[in-house]
């Protein structure tokens, strides 16, 4: 099971794993873009509304360096892509939304959320800190 909190103050959308539960089961939708969360451990197919939020969705790379795409939500998973210093790539299938997945330090932080980019046509992680959303 997953909790899912919003950050006013940011503006982020935080999800928390409780238990251990293999996915999120839960969908929020916000406007006309949906947000969804799955386990870091597979990439799932997009769908059709979360590709929409893709393509009006964008991920900027403002670490300073090239920024690790790693194949689910922390460090302990294998790199599967990087993006360029100033890079833009679309966001993944979480559109603007963020998962709690393994704490990092990175970027003048230490944090464990992180956003889905649509890098080789699947979904990859980067750390939250690094990164600047564009709609």
């Amino acid at each position: 099971m997953f909790e899912m909190n919003h950050d006013h103050v940011g503006g982020r959308m935080r999800f928390r794993q409780m238990g251990s539960a293999a996915a999120l089961a839960a969908v929020v939708a916000s406007s006309s873009l949906v947000f969804a969360a799955t386990s870091a451990s597979a990439a799932p197919a997009p769908r059709a509304n979360q590709v929409a939020a893709a393509k009006t969705c964008h991920i900027t790379n403002i670490s300073g360096e090239t920024l690790n795409v790693r194949g689910g939500a922390g460090t302990k998973y294998s790199v599967v892509g990087t993006i360029a210093v100033r890079g833009k790539v679309p966001c993944g299938s979480l559109g603007e939304g963020s998962v709690r997945g393994q704490k990092y330090t990175a970027c003048g932080a230490t944090d464990s959320d992180w956003k889905t980019v649509r890098i080789g046509g699947r979904d990859g992680w980067v750390a939250a800190e690094c990164v600047a959303l564009s709609i």
